[in-house]
């Protein structure tokens, strides 16, 4: 499966039991235990992978966290990685969409006395999802693919 279809996968299907299972991940259930009307939802990780999933309250991935990784061997995923997009800042990011006709929004890196620093980054709308890009000293530091319906 390649990465950007990950997004909408519900938990339980075949290929994120199959990957689950290979790299012995558990799934973590977070409720509304202080009844503020949140809803529920389940995370999990694979370390090995550099990959944070973030499901939903129907179990469906919403969101996909992105590190790099220094991972060697079975590579369970089909097509191009978004970690190694052709492009080390949010200025070479907005050529690329531009030139797919994507739309883009840069956000400068900012520095916050109390948050502390603020990467540079860019979010590249596509059909139904996003990619945001955070880029630190001239390269891709972690990306996120995330539902617009989320």
């Amino acid at each position: 499966m390649d990465y950007l279809q990950l997004i909408g996968t519900r938990l339980k299907s075949d290929f994120l039991i199959d990957l689950f299972e290979t790299y012995d991940v558990d799934v973590t259930y977070e409720y509304d235990r202080l009844h503020e009307s949140e809803d529920d939802s389940y995370t999990a990780f694979i370390p090995e992978l550099g990959l944070e999933f973030s499901f939903d309250s129907e179990q469906r991935l919403v969101t996909l966290f992105m590190t790099l990784s220094q991972a060697d061997g079975y590579n369970p995923f089909e097509g191009i990685d978004p970690r190694t997009a052709p492009f080390g800042t949010a200025a070479e990011a907005l050529v690329w969409a531009n030139d797919k006709s994507l739309d883009a929004s840069v956000i400068e890196a900012s520095s916050h006395p109390i948050f502390g620093e603020t990467p540079e980054s860019i979010r590249i709308e596509l059909e139904t999802l996003y990619i945001h890009y955070s880029f630190e000293k001239g390269t891709i530091s972690k990306v996120t693919l995330g539902s617009k319906n989320s």
